[in-house]
């Protein structure tokens, strides 16, 4: 079976995670966290990433990488294949280490970015493995690292700071950014998992407006719908509804003329043949996104216009060659 498209962008931000095989203790000994750290920091070298934060815990990790180059992909087949080698070698083992590919999520600049950066840092905290207090001497994170500014690697990243008032990438700044972590650290099972729910899941972290944008811009791009089904539906939907949207624009009609119009409208026909040719849109978004009955009466209405009308509809012409653009 053909591997799905990741979105990748030059420039991009992503949250990027994976866990174990079978969610085993990969990361269980120090000498396997070292192992991967060192990995990380050769990938941050080969690839030009800036690595904004990241974590090791007992059986996955968290990453917040920003591609200059749009080279996630790439970057994290490198990364975690040289681990597993690394890893196997050493326990005299053999197979799969990780529980797949790696799971990543597109991350809007500011306060998303922020409050993934925190989530990411207060992982041990959360998870039982440290006392808040002693968070900037779990070995493990990018928190060890960024107070330690003479010493830690370049590609080490904390312009994420710019985006807390009153914070700054200095030793002061860092003291400043614990207390700041101390009131984001919560008891609440619900809570956390409502911020794992945001941050974790889904295939983007960041507002209705910024998702629309990115889901836009990559319309169009071959292969960038196809995605995974259950993680990406969101970003289909957008990609659906940008599409659509364009549709209308260009053929001078709204979304309250679709509610109007009868099912068999010609207008309506020609941008539900447009989007079901060109795009993954299902026959149960199109019935509801332009009234057109039940998702049945959509894929029969449109195979009867495409073998009748298509050829001579001058909706059909205006959109034929249309970019989803507006």
């Amino acid at each position: 079976m053909t591997r799905k498209n990741r979105i990748e962008t030059a420039g991009g931000l992503y949250h990027v995670l994976n866990r174990g095989n079978y969610r085993s203790f990969i990361f269980e000994s120090d000498g396997a966290k070292g192992t991967f750290e060192e990995v990380l920091w050769e990938g941050c070298e080969r690839f030009g990433w800036d690595l904004l934060a990241f974590v090791l815990m007992s059986n996955h990790f968290h990453l917040c990488i920003g591609t200059p180059k749009g080279n996630l992909s790439q970057g994290m087949a490198w990364v975690q294949g040289t681990f597993a080698k690394r890893f196997n070698r050493f326990r005299g083992e053999s197979g799969h280490l990780f529980q797949g590919r790696f799971k990543s999520l597109i991350v809007e600049p500011g306060r998303h970015l922020v409050d993934l950066v925190n989530y990411i840092h207060l992982n041990p905290v959360q998870s039982g493995l440290c006392p808040i207090d002693e968070l900037m001497r779990y070995r493990w994170s990018s928190l060890y690292h960024f107070p330690k500014r003479r010493r830690r690697p370049g590609f080490l990243d904390a312009s994420w700071m710019d985006y807390q008032d009153g914070l700054s990438d200095t030793r002061s700044g860092w003291r400043g950014y614990l207390q700041l972590l101390r009131l984001r650290v919560s008891d609440d099972p619900e809570e956390v998992r409502e911020i794992e729910q945001e941050l974790c899941r889904g295939w983007c972290i960041g507002e209705k407006d910024f998702k629309k944008a990115i889901a836009k811009d990559l319309l169009g791009t071959e292969g960038a719908i196809q995605l995974e089904r259950d993680e990406l539906s969101e970003f289909n939907q957008q990609c659906w509804q940008a599409a659509l949207e364009a549709c209308q624009h260009r053929l001078g009609f709204s979304q309250a003329d679709a509610i109007e119009a009868k099912y068999s409208e010609r207008w309506k026909l020609a941008v539900a043949s447009k989007l079901k040719r060109e795009t993954s849109v299902t026959n149960r978004w199109l019935a509801r996104q332009l009234s057109m009955g039940v998702p049945n009466s959509v894929s029969n209405l449109c195979g009867v216009y495409r073998r009748e009308v298509e050829s001579r509809c001058p909706y059909a012409r205006k959109l034929k060659n249309m970019k989803y653009e507006r």
